[in-house]
């Protein structure tokens, strides 16, 4: 299984990390995944950071670099939550506010949709 595996579902881009521990290893070739996604105008991207147990500040940081692109062109960027909620990053650099956070997959997909109804 590759470390990330990009999936288009109901028109979101989905980037799941696929390993248990994101690090300084993996962050750039994430880094590299967003802007491709973005430079092809893939702008409704969900991070599903569900099977991750450990993210490192190197990694961190590169979702912190994927938030501020996203909010650049005027989107949200989704995050689906680490499987380890005892060492939720998020909570221990205290971004929670920074963040769309959500559960599960279908639930920061769907949430696009309520968005675009708020905003209709």
């Amino acid at each position: 299984m590759d470390d990330f595996e990009t999936i288009y579902l109901e028109g979101v881009y989905v980037i799941a990390v696929n390993v248990c521990r994101s690090t300084i290893k993996e962050a750039s070739a994430f880094r590299k995944i967003v802007e491709q996604e973005l430079n092809s105008g893939h702008t409704k991207l969900v991070i599903d950071l569900s099977k991750c147990v450990h993210i490192d500040s190197t990694f961190f940081g590169s979702i912190i670099k994927a938030l501020n692109l996203t909010s650049q062109i005027g989107e949200k960027l989704k995050v689906v939550k680490p499987a380890n909620t005892k060492e939720d990053i998020f909570l221990t650099t205290n971004t929670l506010d920074l963040f769309d956070l959500y559960k599960t997959r279908e639930d920061a997909i769907k949430s696009y949709e309520i968005d675009s109804q708020a905003n209709n």
